[in-house]
């Protein structure tokens, strides 16, 4: 069994996906030209040329790191490459439903790029950030941010559970730095503010869920081709409108990709690819399952070895 992952958003940086199209002009140069259009906006230049200021930009974000890794698995299949299981980590959970066939890819760029801005405009609304924990466990954090809540009447809400030792809060920005200062006198604990750009993952976003609801219910979703596995409740999709459903919550659930991980082993995956910028997943898989083997796609020669191994 093999799985291709798809990494959300966090990952982008300039240059990415553009080794793909210098190898596979034919191929990737009409995606682009064609997000290009979708967007309205030079998405394929933003990749390449930046600057980062722009790259973090939600609206720009999304359908940036939705086309990097849509390029890079259209290449993977280019080279032979297919899966019986595919995975996303909260944004790339869209990169898998292109893979996947629930959707065609330019629906599901109009879509990410709707999400960015839905998403940017709560942030407009809300001062809110995340945060990602090293070295302390869920229940730890879950009951930091209970003690916080409950003392200050702000939210903070655990947002990723990537690995178990591992946990991403989101909320309030007052309130994640509270958490923030008070794991920094642990010498054993790490902790990293992310640059996402808004409370992703908590119900901070309760208000846009509505609204984006209503905006899927023009595309039809058709019934996953392969094992879709969600990131937010690591179960199988079984039909389209489990997808719809799923994803309007996952605007304000958690990723758990701990359980993605363990549903991923318990289906004898023996090969991941991440396919997309960064090597955030690829990671994952080699500390949670070693005897995995994880490949990735950031760079040509990444690529290649997987291509060539797969």
């Amino acid at each position: 069994m093999k799985a291709f992952l798809f990494p959300g958003q966090g990952t982008q940086k300039v240059g990415m996906g553009v080794f793909l199209r210098e190898h596979y002009p034919e191929l990737i140069d009409p995606l682009w030209q064609e997000a290009d259009r979708i967007t309205g906006f030079p998405l394929a230049r933003a990749c390449a040329q930046g600057p980062t200021t722009l790259l973090r930009q939600m609206p720009v974000t999304q359908p940036a790191v939705f086309m990097c890794s849509y390029t890079a698995l259209m290449a993977a299949r280019a080279c032979g490459a297919e899966a019986d299981v595919v995975s996303g980590h909260s944004l790339g959970e869209y990169s898998a439903i292109a893979a996947a066939g629930v959707l065609d890819w330019r629906e599901v760029l109009q879509i990410v790029q709707y999400r960015g801005q839905l998403m940017a405009r709560v942030h407009e609304r809300v001062d809110g950030k995340m945060a990602a924990i090293l070295g302390r466990t869920l229940a730890e954090i879950e009951a930091a941010c209970a003690n916080i809540a409950h003392d200050t009447g702000l939210v903070i809400e655990v947002a990723n559970h990537n690995e178990e030792r591992q946990v991403v809060v989101s909320g309030q920005s007052a309130a994640v730095d509270l958490l923030v200062d008070q794991l920094e006198q642990d010498v054993d604990t790490r902790t990293t503010v992310l640059r996402i750009g808004g409370p992703a993952h908590s119900s901070l976003m309760g208000a846009a869920t509505e609204e984006f609801s209503q905006y899927l219910n023009q595309f039809t979703f058709r019934c996953p081709r392969v094992e879709l596995i969600s990131g937010s409740n690591a179960q199988t999709y079984r039909s389209g409108a489990d997808v719809r459903k799923q994803l309007s919550a996952q605007l304000v659930h958690r990723v758990v990709w701990v359980d993605v991980m363990k549903e991923i082993a318990g289906r004898g995956v023996t090969k991941t690819w991440e396919l997309g910028p960064g090597r955030v997943l690829t990671g994952f898989v080699e500390r949670a399952l070693p005897a995995t083997h994880a490949y990735r796609a950031n760079d040509w020669q990444a690529f290649t070895e997987a291509a060539e191994r797969w």
